[in-house]
């Protein structure tokens, strides 16, 4: 795998469908904040009308039905942002799987089409986050522990499972960067998904993987970190750009890995293009078909004694399964033909006598 080219597929891919890859990501940033917005409106912001704090700094001026409604609020934007966002990030991601294996060119509505992989997409992304929450509060639940019984023992313990539960949530991070890939991709089954994806990495190499991922990410800070200085609009830019470009990367990492570069070399640069001089054209990288080999003759056996073979139009009234091959009988030689003499050549003609002189008598 080789990090350069993966920058360079993934800006061809990300220029090939600019237009659609950027209003894609704004429909999928503009639609779960206007829904959270909606939440908030009917739900927290009520419930806070009357807040108000005491010299102490407690809280009064909320009942507990007002909290009640907070909380349910707060849960209801966590999940309404799932919920709308996976789907329209698969959409766009199976736009740019379709751009690679189909030749075809990304529609400015593709991002509601993850909608369609709904039941499939939700729960790999949910499954995610319950493994790596479970991870997670094993050691918060030792330095809980420690702090309730004050024992310095277990809040040791706790450290250490904290090292440990990070290097596995990396480990696994990286081992399962194409689960969402080859779901969008091949609409499978989670768990399948999960052990493919841990194949494709550890065949590639989990370092090289590891490598490709960080230089990403961190060309995707410093990316964001420029646009953002844009006024105004440099949040929004930056988040336009470079999450499409994130996602191409990944797809050509996704590509790259299973064998498959070529695709990506070919919604690149189509057959026919102009390609750098010394580059074979990929129509020629490819390996080409080469037609079966006709199955040999049966061999041609002799007709038993007594028996004559079937002529050449006897044969169409037999099954040609049924029929023996045999040998051709010996055809005699042709007549010779009549020997026929050479022409003799013609005898030359005598010259014609000299015309007399004018005015002599004849």
């Amino acid at each position: 795998m080789d990090i350069g080219k993966l920058f360079g597929d993934a800006w061809g891919l990300f220029t090939k469908d600019i237009g659609p890859l950027m209003v894609g990501m704004l429909i999928a940033f503009c639609i779960p904040a206007v829904a959270i917005g909606v939440i908030l409106a009917l739900t927290i912001l009520p419930s806070l009308s009357g807040f108000s704090t005491d010299s102490s700094g407690t809280v009064t001026g909320v009942s507990a039905g007002s909290w009640v409604l907070i909380g349910a609020g707060l849960a209801l934007t966590v999940v309404a942002s799932l919920l709308l966002s996976i789907p329209l990030y698969a959409g766009i991601l199976k736009g740019v799987l379709r751009r690679v294996r189909e030749g075809r060119k990304m529609g400015y509505g593709d991002a509601f089409a993850g909608f369609r992989l709904f039941g499939k997409v939700v729960p790999a992304v949910l499954l995610l986050v319950v493994i790596f929450l479970a991870i997670e509060l094993v050691p918060i639940a030792l330095f809980i522990a420690a702090g309730v019984a004050r024992s310095w023992i277990i809040g040791g313990l706790g450290a250490v499972v904290m090292v440990l539960a990070i290097v596995a949530m990396v480990y696994l991070q990286i081992s399962w960067v194409y689960l969402f890939p080859l779901v969008v991709d091949r609409e499978g089954g989670v768990v399948a998904a999960l052990g493919e994806s841990r194949r494709l990495v550890h065949g590639t190499g989990w370092w090289l993987t590891f490598a490709a991922l960080l230089v990403l990410y961190l060309a995707a800070i410093g990316a964001s970190m420029v646009l953002s200085l844009v006024p105004f609009v440099g949040g929004l830019a930056a988040a336009i750009v470079v999450y499409p470009f994130m996602l191409t990367y990944l797809t050509a990492m996704y590509f790259r890995t299973g064998g498959e570069g070529a695709c990506v070399d070919a919604a690149i640069v189509p057959a026919g293009s102009w390609q750098p001089a010394g580059t074979p054209p990929y129509s020629q990288t490819a390996t080409p078909y080469t037609p079966p080999a006709a199955p040999p003759a049966p061999p041609l056996v002799p007709p038993p004694p007594g028996e004559e073979a079937p002529s050449a139009t006897d044969a169409p009234h037999y099954a040609t399964d049924a029929l023996p091959q045999y040998a051709p009988l010996p055809m005699p030689p042709p007549p010779a033909a009549h020997a026929v003499p050479p022409a003799q050549p013609a005898a030359p003609e005598a010259p014609a006598a000299p015309l007399p002189p004018p005015g002599t008598n004849t």
